[in-house]
């Protein structure tokens, strides 16, 4: 096992460890910390999708943007071309 590998262990195990002495010790009943976990994931699910929907369009935006530009490229080269030949 390389030192990446045993750091990355040992990161999971603190982690596991963390999450469950925080489960153990929260001021929540289990009931009302999975609702909470539940909310909390949905909540960031949403604020995810949300994301990735204004990140499609953007690229959508500068695909297109990206073809008219290409397009007069092509306009302007064939243009020059005409002159030359």
């Amino acid at each position: 096992m390389n030192d990446t590998e045993r750091t990355t262990l040992f990161f999971l195990v603190g982690l596991g460890i963390g999450v469950g002495v925080a489960l153990f010790l929260a001021p929540r009943s289990g009931e009302e910390t999975r609702e909470w976990l539940a909310d909390k994931a949905k909540r960031e699910f949403n604020m995810l999708r949300r994301g990735g929907r204004r990140s499609m369009r953007q690229l959508q935006a500068t695909v297109t943007k990206g073809q008219g530009i290409l397009r007069d490229g092509k306009e302007a080269l064939a243009a020059v071309a005409a002159r030359l030949g």
